[in-house]
C-alpha cells in the first residue's frame, strides 16, 4: 500500500507551479506565501524548509537559510499548530527576503551557481523555497483492556 504525498493534498493549481529536488518539493519565491496559506487553510502542519538552488547538474542548498517552525506544542491543538507554523515559516520567509542576499550568498557558496551565473543565466530561475509539511496524526487507539475472564462459581453441592 503507497501512501499518498501531502502535498497531493494541496489545489492542484499549486501543485503544478511546484518544483522537485529529490523528494522535496519547492517553490518560486512568488507562490510561497500562496502555498503556506493554502496548507494552513487546509490543516496541513509546515515543518520549515530552505533555500535551494536546483540545477539540472546538481542542487546547491543553503541550509542557513532556513524557516523551520517550533514542533507543536503540549495542550496546543491541531489548528492551533497549524495556524502557529504558517505564521512562523511566513514570518522567517520574509526576514530572508528581505535581510539576505540571496544570489550572492549562493554565489559565494557554490562553485556550480558562480559558473552557472558567468555563463549569463539567471540563476534565480534556479531558486527554490523547499516546503515541508506534516499532516496530523492521530495518536494509536489505546489498546482496550481485555475483559476479565469470568469469575468461576464454584456451586458446591450438598
Amino acid at each position: 500500500m503507497s501512501i499518498e504525498p501531502i502535498e497531493n493534498k494541496l489545489p492542484v493549481s499549486l501543485l503544478e507551479k511546484s518544483i522537485q529536488s529529490g523528494s522535496e518539493y519547492g517553490w518560486r519565491q512568488e507562490d510561497f506565501l500562496e502555498v503556506i496559506e493554502a496548507a494552513r487553510k487546509l490543516q496541513i502542519g509546515i515543518e520549515g524548509g530552505l533555500v535551494q538552488y536546483v540545477f539540472e547538474e546538481g542542487t546547491c542548498e543553503l541550509y542557513w537559510l532556513h524557516y523551520f517552525t517550533d514542533e507543536i506544542k503540549k495542550g496546543e491543538n491541531w489548528v492551533n499548530y497549524c495556524n502557529r507554523t504558517a505564521k512562523e515559516a511566513s514570518d522567517k520567509f520574509k526576514k530572508i527576503i528581505s535581510d539576505k542576499n540571496i544570489k550572492k550568498e549562493a554565489m559565494e557558496s557554490f562553485e556550480l551557481v558562480r559558473t552557472k551565473a558567468l555563463e549569463t543565466t539567471d540563476v534565480d530561475q534556479y531558486k527554490v523555497f523547499i516546503i515541508s509539511f506534516e499532516e496530523k496524526h492521530d495518536p494509536k487507539p489505546a489498546a482496550q483492556p481485555k475483559p476479565a475472564p469470568a469469575e468461576k462459581r464454584n456451586h458446591s453441592r450438598r
